[in-house]
């Protein structure tokens, strides 16, 4: 009767490799649902998944907070963040399985070890920079959740109205590209991207001091089992050493690993600091202590505002982003609000971020989800009554386009939708029409919910929105007294229609 190899039975060193990967896909799984399905319950969890990303809570709460928690456990435990809580880390090592059956029913062989670049250190170096500056296109175009959020929003947007024919649509449907290349490649590479990730970057660095991790014993025969199935591309079976700071604890060497030689557990003091010893005396682990921390406190330092360049067309930033620097300096483009809006109006218009899209609809009166969910505090979170007075743009009226005006029919349909009163309808007198009404506009009362633009049935619109450049707060709804008896203006349900 074969002995057991001291390694521990291989089917239970495969069944931990197993469950790993099935919470791994469960995490993923739930992402994709609260990112597709808007709802009051999707929205609960998805703040609570978003929030619970490495960049979100740094810049969120800082690095004294639940990112203060990630880089504790990575530091005794290794990379297991990256393992479980990464959606885009997990949607890559799915497709890395899936391409990993299809090369070798072909009988291709998979690269096995691989070097990385030490220029990956620029990521998040730029990237620690960049927020010091107020700069974030790094963040928003490498961090994981940035990238995996706005290619599932855009991919929604692509399958609900069809392909866009251009726009702000077709702006949109590019953003899915990113994500689209990065598992192609991880359909033959695994998860390369995880080299070039800053989260992976900075977490690799405390998990190259850490305990805990995958180890080889001196029983390793230098198979190369382990290394084939490696998704990170991290284990040397030749040199008999895996790369802890790019390992993600998937499990997958241990599973196959024919003698129990690759295993998680305690590394041994003398092992990381050898490993540790040897890193730095080749350079990279100066350069990555450096662009780690560069990367760690960017977010708490921002010495440098950012200010909107004079005559610049500012866009119109969802409720409580304050103002273009506030929002600009925050958002990591992780699409949260997006995915979270009930009328789909958070788009991505000109650039990475989202901005109010009032094409087709209206942001409703007593909707407060963005705010709800947004992980990174870009958007801050405003009361109903708050929202009620928070003036994002200004409306302005041009009553020479108005159906009253040009074609002497009564309307009024911008008046009945306004939720603060801002419209209101008075005889036409000019017209010498009988009981015939016109708008008028007071833009004390305006909040620029773009109600009145989606209700609009001229051609072209009667409205047109302006952002302001410091969100603020109105005075409230017109009092009913100042309404006159021409209309009667409900403000408690959502808007238009």
């Amino acid at each position: 009767m074969a002995s057991t190899p001291r390694g521990g039975n291989p089917r239970m060193r495969g069944t931990a490799a197993l469950v790993c990967f099935l919470i791994a896909l469960a995490v993923l799984v739930l992402f994709v649902y609260v990112y597709l399905s808007p709802g009051l319950s999707a929205n609960g969890l998805l703040a609570l998944l978003a929030g619970g990303q490495f960049s979100a809570a740094l810049y969120g709460t800082g690095i004294a907070g639940f990112a203060l928690i990630i880089l504790a456990l990575t530091l005794v435990c290794g990379r297991l963040y990256c393992s479980v809580l990464c959606p885009l880390g997990t949607a890559q090592e799915l497709f890395w399985r899936c391409g990993s059956l299809l090369l070798r029913k072909k009988g291709i062989a998979r690269r096995g070890y691989t070097s990385p670049s030490r220029a990956r250190y620029a990521v998040p170096l730029l990237a620690g920079l960049g927020m010091v500056f107020s700069f974030t296109p790094l963040i928003v175009i490498f961090d994981p959740i940035s990238t995996f959020g706005r290619g599932i929003v855009a991919l929604r947007g692509a399958l609900s109205s069809g392909l866009p024919g251009g726009g702000a649509e077709a702006f949109t449907l590019i953003l899915v590209v990113p994500m689209a290349l990065i598992l192609l490649t991880a359909f033959f590479r695994g998860r390369a991207f995880c080299a070039w990730c800053p989260v992976g970057l900075t977490l690799g660095l405390f998990s190259s001091a850490a305990p805990l991790g995958m180890r080889v014993s001196s029983r390793c025969v230098s198979c190369g089992l382990c290394e084939k199935k490696c998704p990170a591309g991290c284990i040397d079976s030749k040199e008999k050493r895996i790369d802890s700071e790019r390992c993600v604890l998937c499990f997958s060497c241990a599973a196959v690993c024919p003698t129990g030689s690759a295993a998680y557990g305690m590394r041994g003091t003398a092992a990381v600091s050898g490993e540790a010893r040897r890193v730095f005396l080749k350079g990279a682990g100066k350069v990555s202590l450096v662009c780690g921390a560069a990367y760690l406190l960017g977010p708490g330092l921002k010495l440098f505002p950012r200010q909107a360049a004079a005559g610049a067309k500012l866009p119109i930033l969802p409720p409580g982003a304050k103002n273009l620097r506030h929002y600009a300096s925050r958002c990591i483009g992780c699409y949260a609000c997006a995915a979270s809006c009930p009328v789909d109006i958070l788009k991505a218009k000109s650039g990475l971020r989202p901005e109010m899209d009032y094409t087709s609809a209206a942001c409703q009166f007593n909707c407060v989800e963005c705010g709800r969910v947004c992980p990174s505090g870009a958007i801050t979170r405003l009361s109903v009554d708050e929202k009620h007075r928070t003036r994002v743009a200004l409306s302005t009226l041009y009553f020479e386009r108005c159906i009253v005006n040009t074609r002497h029919e009564s309307c009024g349909a911008c008046a009945e939708v306004c939720p603060t009163g801002a419209l209101t309808m008075i005889p036409y007198g000019e017209s010498g029409i009988p009981f015939l009404t016109r708008p008028v506009y007071d833009e004390r009362y305006c909040i620029g919910c773009g109600a009145c633009l989606a209700a609009c049935p001229a051609e072209p619109r009667a409205f047109t929105l302006a952002a302001v450049p410091e969100q603020s707060l109105t005075a409230g709804s017109r009092p009913p007294e100042e309404a006159g008896d021409e209309l009667q203006v409900d403000i408690t349900g959502d808007f238009p229609f």
